[in-house]
């Protein structure tokens, strides 16, 4: 799939990789994009300048605002499910599982839910499209920490996690349709999510540039960053190592 005269909506575009990727998609010539976020006053001042870019009011939990999305931007060609949290909480560490919950349901109930409503769309645009080079895809943005745990993150890490498993179980899904389901598993980024970790981190156009150049060469699980290589290298080779690993540095 290309990114010129494609139509696409960004969840979480408000800051960080969803900024970097509204404006990649309008460098590169997208016809048209779909701005999501919760606070639509965060929304970078510039984008109301540009006709191209529509902001979209989107908590990616509450099924009346997913509804009103998909039956808003009808024309979606390109999915990038951006959004995500992380409450930073080991497993055991807080009194009840507010944290744990709020992580599990945008990360991976409200990624699923925004997904089953632009299925219907996107599968659509696939037929009518098929055999050029236009397309229908869907990217899911996890992070290698949807493959190893880190015990101080456990939460998010599951979350993540459950959110790689339904990729690929959508991927097998609409993958015989026509449309093309990505994972992106990234180490860590140079964004206010990540601001904790230690440095290196990944710059936003970085990560960018990986996810766009695995859309235009059809790769549907993309680890961005020397890291997140070295790990899923490592795991292939012994996962029980590399999980010591993470369970000590966390």
């Amino acid at each position: 799939m290309r990114i010129e005269g494609s139509v696409a909506f960004v969840t979480g575009a408000n800051r960080g990789l969803g900024v970097g990727f509204v404006d990649a998609l309008v460098a590169g010539g997208a016809r048209k994009v779909y701005a999501a976020a919760r606070d639509l006053a965060s929304l970078p001042a510039p984008w109301r300048e540009d006709r191209r870019i529509v902001p979209v009011l989107l908590d990616i939990t509450v099924p009346a605002q997913v509804n009103a999305a998909t039956m808003l931007a009808t024309d979606v060609t390109l999915l990038i499910n951006n959004a995500g949290i992380n409450r930073l909480q080991p497993a055991l560490a807080q009194d009840d599982l507010a944290a744990a919950r709020a992580e599990m349901e945008v990360n991976y109930f409200g990624t699923l839910q925004l997904t089953r409503g632009f299925a219907p769309i996107l599968t659509q645009v696939a037929k009518q499209t098929s055999g050029t080079e236009t397309g229908a895809a869907i990217i899911n943005i996890l992070s290698i920490l949807a493959r190893v745990t880190l015990p101080s993150m456990t939460s998010l890490c599951a979350a993540k996690a459950a959110a790689l498993r339904m990729t690929e179980g959508v991927r097998a899904e609409l993958g015989p349709r026509g449309v093309q389901v990505m994972a992106v598993l990234p180490g860590a980024i140079d964004t206010d999510m990540s601001r904790d970790f230690p440095p290196p981190k990944l710059a936003v156009s970085e990560v960018v540039k990986a996810v766009f150049d695995a859309l235009t060469n059809h790769v549907d699980e993309v680890y961005v960053g020397e890291m997140a290589r070295h790990v899923a290298a490592q795991l292939a080779h012994d996962r029980v190592a590399v999980q010591q690993q993470f369970a000590n540095f966390g």
